[in-house]
């Protein structure tokens, strides 16, 4: 029973510091800087980076919801199309439409 007690004991503990050691390298990924000169001087910009990997860009098109209101429609960087909606509590979030996705993809193989 007691060298159960002690294999248990070390599996925790490796399985523990396997966890934190995992977190740390998600924590401290680094990131490219992005440098914008603005005449003699030199801004790095933190949020050009995240912007630049998803540029949605809007479409001509528009979706109209179940309760009568009109969003226009976003398309991401990988072609999923998408409205921009606000919950509740006052967050905007995107609401990805796959048959809208579907019948544009449609269309744009078939010019």
């Amino acid at each position: 029973m007691k060298k159960e007690l002690d294999s248990s004991w070390l599996w925790g503990i490796l399985v523990g510091l396997v966890f934190v050691f995992l977190l740390a390298y998600w924590c401290n990924k680094a990131e490219a800087q992005s440098v914008v000169r603005q005449g003699n001087v030199f801004v790095q910009d933190t949020s050009s980076h995240k912007i630049a990997k998803d540029n949605p860009t809007l479409t001509k098109y528009f979706y109209v919801a179940s309760d009568g209101t009109k969003y226009p429609i976003y398309m991401s960087a990988n072609g999923k199309c998408f409205i921009i909606r606000t919950s509740k509590n006052g967050k905007q979030y995107k609401q990805y439409l796959p048959e809208v996705t579907k019948q544009l993809q449609n269309e744009n193989r078939q010019k």
